[in-house]
C-alpha cells in the first residue's frame, strides 16, 4: 500500500513542532560545540520565566554570535513557547542532574566544556549573560580569532 506524499509531508511537519523530550536531550551532544542555557520553570506563566523569555527573544543576534543554545525545561505543560522546550515527566533527569527543585525557577549556563558556569534563581538580563560568556577564556579566544577581541 502506498502512502500519499501529502500524508508523509504533514506527518513530518507535525513531528517537527512537537517539544523535545528530556530523553532526547543529551548535554554531551553540545560539548565543545555550543554553550547551553537551561531555563527551568514550573510553567510559562511564571513571571521570572516570562521576563527571561522576553530578554532572550530580544537578544537573538548575541545568542547566535556566542553559540548559545537555549532550552526551556518546563515541569508542567503550558502555552506554547518559541524555542526548544523540554517538558513533562521526562524533565526529572535534568532536575536531578542540576539539583533543581521541582517548581523552582532557575537559569543555568553550561559552557562548551560541559561545566556549569552560572546558576541564578531569577531572570538574568541578556547583557549580564553576555558579560559572563564574554569573560570565559574560550569565548575570548573566539572573539580574538574573529577580530572582535583585544
Amino acid at each position: 500500500m502506498k502512502i500519499p506524499f501529502i500524508t508523509l509531508l504533514l506527518s513530518s511537519l507535525l513531528l517537527s513542532f512537537m517539544p523535545l523530550q528530556a530523553q532526547d536531550f543529551n548535554l554531551d551532544d553540545h560539548k565543545w560545540k555550543d554553550r547551553v542555557l537551561l531555563v527551568f520553570s514550573p510553567n510559562t506563566y511564571n513571571p521570572d520565566f516570562r521576563d527571561q523569555a522576553k530578554q532572550l527573544k530580544n537578544a537573538r543576534k548575541g545568542i547566535n554570535e556566542r553559540d548559545l543554545k537555549v532550552f526551556y525545561v518546563l515541569q508542567e505543560s503550558s502555552a506554547s513557547v518559541k524555542g526548544d522546550v523540554l517538558e513533562g515527566d521526562e524533565t526529572s533527569d535534568l532536575l536531578t542532574e542540576f539539583d533543581v527543585s521541582s517548581g523552582d525557577f532557575v537559569v543555568i549556563l553550561v559552557g562548551k566544556d560541559g561545566t556549569k558556569k552560572l546558576q541564578t534563581e531569577e531572570s538574568i538580563s541578556s547583557d549580564r549573560l553576555f558579560e559572563v560568556i564574554d569573560d570565559m577564556p574560550m569565548r575570548k579566544l573566539e572573539m580574538k580569532e574573529d577580530g572582535k577581541g583585544n
